[in-house]
């Protein structure tokens, strides 16, 4: 971009001192009355005959002490050019020296503006909820990761969370301890979407029985212990519990025998 500005302003300047120069050129011309002395035109239009802009000077020296009046004012005409391509370079550069230099000498990062918001798209009628601008809301509906960090009550909840699920339409996986999101929520978005609770120690929660996903056969052995290192070992992590191994075998007889005594139909009561 500053390339180009350096370039506009040249080719400024450069054509303001060609044409008063050819103004001078032929106004000196047709002072003479465009005698034959003053050689072969570049052109002759209807009579009116152009010469090359630079002609003038050659003019001067040959013809200045019969006619130095005319080309007194045709040499101010020229240097008239001259004068406007340079105010035209100095205000180009007084136009550049005022602008305000950013800094970088700590670093680049700056807050967002105006241009930048409405260049991510932030600016949409979907996705993610990230804030205000304007009184316009933020909203991120990229493939990308929102991260939100702020301190408690300082309203990460009623400000990104709740407005988010209001509007979103898509699929939603909330970690939600206190149950406030569920409250305020559930209801709106179960109009468009269904919605399922699953809190174990509240009586309205969905409920899940692993032990019916167990597939019987050659797979039996496999499902019952993956059940049983999710219950033992919820972490992941090798060595968390003190008897882990001798506690995963335990888990893992007792289901099979439930799911090998019980019929699936009392699974539910079994567990």
């Amino acid at each position: 971009m500053l390339d180009r500005t350096y370039a506009l302003e040249a080719v400024a300047a450069l054509s303001l001192a060609i044409v008063c120069l050819w103004a001078g050129t032929q106004w000196a011309a047709a002072m003479l009355a465009y005698q034959p002395a003053l050689g072969t035109a570049w052109i002759d239009i209807l009579g009116i005959k152009i010469y090359a802009p630079w002609q003038v000077l050659s003019w001067w020296i040959a013809f200045d002490h019969q006619a130095p009046d005319v080309f007194a004012r045709a040499g101010a005409v020229a240097a008239v050019g001259g004068l406007l391509g340079g105010a035209v370079a100095l205000g180009g550069a007084a136009r550049r020296a005022s602008r305000r230099t950013v800094a970088t000498t700590y670093g680049s990062a700056r807050w967002a503006d105006a241009s930048d918001v409405a260049g991510a798209h932030l600016l949409d009628d979907r996705g993610v909820v990230l804030g205000l601008h304007h009184d316009r809301y933020l909203r991120h509906d990229g493939p990308e990761h929102v991260l939100a960090i702020a301190p408690t009550r300082s309203g990460k909840g009623v400000g990104l969370v709740l407005p988010t699920l209001l509007t979103w339409t898509g699929s939603a996986v909330i970690h939600d301890i206190k149950g406030e999101n569920w409250a305020l929520t559930a209801g709106w978005r179960s109009r468009f979407s269904h919605c399922l609770l699953f809190d174990p120690t509240d009586p309205r929660s969905a409920r899940f029985n692993p032990l019916l996903e167990v597939r019987k056969g050659v797979h039996e052995v496999r499902d019952i212990q993956n059940i049983a290192d999710i219950l033992v070992d919820p972490d992941g992590a090798a060595g968390a519990y003190v008897d882990r191994t001798r506690g995963a075998d335990s888990v893992r007889g007792a289901r099979r025998g439930l799911v090998a005594l019980h019929p699936r139909r009392r699974l539910r009561q079994a567990s």
